[in-house]
Parts: structure tokens; C-alpha cells; sequence
């Protein structure tokens, strides 16, 4: 079965999503947009696991397309470190310039796998 990996920019982060044949990120969105339903789901799983204390008001936009695509690269470079062992949908999320989670020096957070 086919992975494919599809990039979700929320305004403050950028999150890639692993789709399959079976499963594709439009079959979770029902009246949201994909973008409303990644970035409610990530806020949620970063809460429940305590990455980080998310109030949406906090979170500090990020509008730099280079410091994006890094991101995208991040994420990239990991998912080819850590390959799937199970062929079930994964979310990777990594922060832009939030001052809420731990930043490298190079404006990106770690890649959480979500």
C-alpha cells in the first residue's frame, strides 16, 4: 500500500500528514476545512500530552515560506530516520517561532509525531 505525505500549514506550525489509499485526511474533515480540523486536532493532542499549554490566542504567527519549507525538509529527514512500521495514517507537527515550546536556534521546534 502506496504512503503518501501531504503538508498541512497551519499559521503557526506545519504539520505532515501520512495518507494511504485507504485512509486520506479528507475523510476526518466533515464541516471544518482540512486546515480547522488538523490544527484542532493538534491542539488537542499537544495538550493531552502536555507538549505544550495552548491557548489558540497565544500562538504567535509565522509567515516566513523558507523557515516553512525547512519544515517540511524536517519532517521529511524523520519520516526517513523513523520509518512506519504499520501502514496507519501519522501526523508530524513542528512549530514556527512559538515562544510556548522548546525552539532550536534555527526557529523550528522538534518533530513530534502525532
Amino acid at each position: 500500500m502506496k504512503q503518501v505525505l501531504k503538508y498541512v500549514d497551519l499559521p503557526w506550525a506545519v504539520v505532515g500528514v501520512c495518507e494511504s489509499e485507504s485512509f486520506t485526511i479528507n475523510q476526518l474533515v466533515h464541516d471544518d476545512s482540512v486546515e480547522q480540523a488538523v490544527e484542532h486536532y493538534v491542539i488537542g493532542y499537544m495538550a493531552f500530552w502536555q507538549i505544550a499549554f495552548i491557548e489558540k490566542e497565544r500562538l504567535v504567527t509565522c509567515d516566513d515560506d523558507a523557515l516553512r519549507q525547512a519544515a517540511r525538509l524536517k519532517i521529511a529527514r524523520f519520516i526517513k530516520r523513523h520509518p512506519l512500521v504499520q501502514r496507519l495514517p501519522r501526523f508530524y507537527l513542528v512549530l514556527l517561532n512559538q515562544p510556548i515550546a522548546p525552539m532550536d536556534a534555527d526557529g523550528m521546534s522538534r518533530v513530534y509525531q502525532v
